[in-house]
């Protein structure tokens, strides 16, 4: 009696709260999901349950092949550089196996990549430079994942998705396939597809004038739409982030989740690049924060311009604090000096 008049009673309106929300996780939208294809949109988050470890360590393994393909970038590498040299770190960190190879880890790969996007997404969703860094490159990671793709399932993969395309009927194509060949560069073939579709989904084609423009819509060789498939990847991704944004302050009450957002975070802020692993080359010592001033007279004088605009205004702009950043870390800089 005593147990049952000291119990904490219960707000009916809070009871409703909870009793509305096991009945939506009990839905069977929030079941273990599975993944029919190797690539992924992400416009669903995942809904199954993973432990704190996995949620840290597939966020920390994602985070390592951002940085690498950013790196890429900064070094000035080619396309087709930076897919040689992302191939071997995307295979050891984030590897998705095709359905054709029939790999027993392949649904685990999927479930990782899936849970590490959606990790980082609410880890960098925190300011505008953080969102616009992470939607890029997770932009370059998506095309360089749907270039590489096999041929049966890329074509399978953008069936499925819910484009706003339009297949151009054979009387349309008649009778602008003088215009289409001119704009599209394409030889007159009754067989090519053309896709129709607002010219404000492909900006840059538009931009290079590699579509045909009439009444509002571009009509899209079937070559290009890959780039029409990535432009909406980075815009569903744009707007999943700003829609990440305004959930984070309730993600920060949670005393778990927190300090790892924090940390990944914070980690994306300052990438390590990698470049260096020894504490010392020869007989010069490591670098530190104190001889920083006196190397930096021996720096490539991009760096050194870099260095005396820090030095003058006690400050860089956001893509030379990535350069500089980047560059301290290859001469063997720690994160602690």
């Amino acid at each position: 009696m005593l147990a049952a008049t000291s119990a904490p009673r219960l707000d009916p309106k809070r009871r409703n709260v909870l009793d509305s929300r096991k009945r939506q996780f009990a839905k069977p939208a929030f079941a273990e999901q599975t993944y029919p294809h190797r690539l992924n949109f992400y416009n669903v988050p995942p809904t199954g349950d993973i432990s704190l470890e996995e949620f840290e360590e597939w966020g920390i393994a994602r985070l390592k092949v951002l940085g690498e393909l950013e790196a890429c970038h900064f070094r000035n590498r080619s396309p087709a550089e930076t897919e040689e040299y992302m191939k071997p770190v995307i295979d050891k960190h984030l590897r998705l196996s095709s359905n054709m190879s029939r790999s027993s880890d392949m649904e685990m790969e999927r479930k990782r990549d899936h849970y590490s996007h959606w990790t980082l997404r609410l880890a960098f969703s925190g300011t505008k430079d953080l969102r616009e860094r992470f939607a890029r490159l997770e932009t370059q990671l998506f095309k360089l994942r749907l270039q590489q793709d096999d041929t049966r399932e890329r074509k399978e993969f953008i069936e499925s998705l819910p484009m706003a395309w339009e297949v151009v009927g054979e009387d349309e194509k008649r009778m602008y396939m003088d215009e289409l060949k001119a704009a599209t560069r394409c030889g007159r073939d009754d067989e090519e597809a053309w896709f129709k579709v607002d010219w404000e989904k492909v900006p840059e084609l538009v931009e290079r004038r590699q579509v045909l423009l009439k009444h509002g819509s571009a009509f899209v060789h079937v070559r290009e739409q890959m780039s029409i498939v990535t432009n909406e990847f980075a815009r569903n991704l744009e707007t999943g982030l700003e829609l990440a944004a305004r959930f984070l302050p309730r993600m920060d009450e949670d005393n778990r989740l927190a300090p790892i957002l924090h940390h990944l975070s914070q980690s994306f802020v300052a990438p390590d690049a990698g470049y260096s692993e020894a504490s010392s080359i020869g007989d010069i010592s490591t670098p530190t924060a104190a001889s920083i001033d006196g190397l930096s007279q021996h720096f490539p004088l991009c760096m050194q311009n870099l260095h005396k605009t820090l030095r003058a205004n006690n400050h860089l702009k956001h893509f030379g604090r990535l350069q500089y950043t980047l560059f301290l870390k290859g001469i063997g800089l720690s994160l602690q000096e």
